[in-house]
């Protein structure tokens, strides 16, 4: 009776340890720095991460715009967007270290394919060429459409907290490539007749307009906060 209580405490005692060792095979996550993105808008995106094996996996993140942060009174296109990504993770940490339980820190390195579309409202002030005085500024209330589509390189951490370990905190930070496309509706502006007016700098007024489709670097920063179930 007491080898059989005893290969049955061991028995146990090891299933307890294997479940508690055992990592969690799905992350549930909140893109908490993408609730405040005024760099291209903000967006409610989450994201579902899946361990492929103790090293790699793979991540779907998806979020749509339900606010605008901008206060435009004149409305031509109500403000609408959604953005998307696919990566592919690979935790170097964990792979040097030859560990395939999970520590508090897991630093790793993805790639990155992204999709941004949206629509809104903006506005440009302006003035004619031939005012030299730059009395007559004009207010210009016009539509923009926007596509982007690119690749980053990803490096970040995964930071469990609590005794637990189910919450983690993921700070992240990337460079990549862009593609953006712009169209523009209602627009009276017109770069052979008008000068934008001092103070909307080129470079933040292409982001707007037509002219600043192309290719561009990509540079991004962020935070997630998640769950493992």
């Amino acid at each position: 009776m007491k080898k059989f209580l005893s290969v049955l405490i061991l028995t146990v005692s090891i299933l307890i340890f294997a479940q508690e060792a055992k990592e969690s095979k799905w992350i549930l996550k909140l893109n908490a720095s993408q609730l405040a993105d005024d760099f291209s808008f903000p967006t409610v995106m989450v994201s579902a991460e899946r361990m492929i094996s103790p090293y790699f996996s793979v991540s779907a993140e998806a979020g749509i715009q339900l606010y605008d942060t901008s206060k435009i009174d004149c409305t031509m296109i109500n403000s609408s967007g959604f953005k998307a990504n696919f990566e592919g993770r690979f935790y170097f940490s964990k792979y040097f270290s030859k560990r395939a339980i999970p520590k508090r820190n897991q630093q790793f390195i993805a790639i990155q394919f992204f999709q941004r579309k949206n629509q809104t409202t903006d506005i440009l002030r302006y003035y004619p060429s031939s005012d030299d005085l730059n009395n007559e500024v004009l207010t210009d209330h016009f539509g923009v459409k926007k596509r982007v589509l690119g690749i980053n390189l990803i490096f970040g951490n995964q930071i469990s907290i609590l005794r637990s370990k189910k919450v983690i905190l993921e700070p992240y930070f990337g460079i990549g490539y862009m593609n953006r496309k712009i169209e523009n509706t209602d627009l009276q502006f017109d770069e052979a007749k008008h000068e934008i007016q001092f103070g909307n700098h080129e470079f933040f007024r292409n982001r707007s307009l037509e002219k600043g489709s192309g290719d561009f670097l990509n540079l991004l920063i962020g935070f997630r906060i998640g769950y493992k179930l």
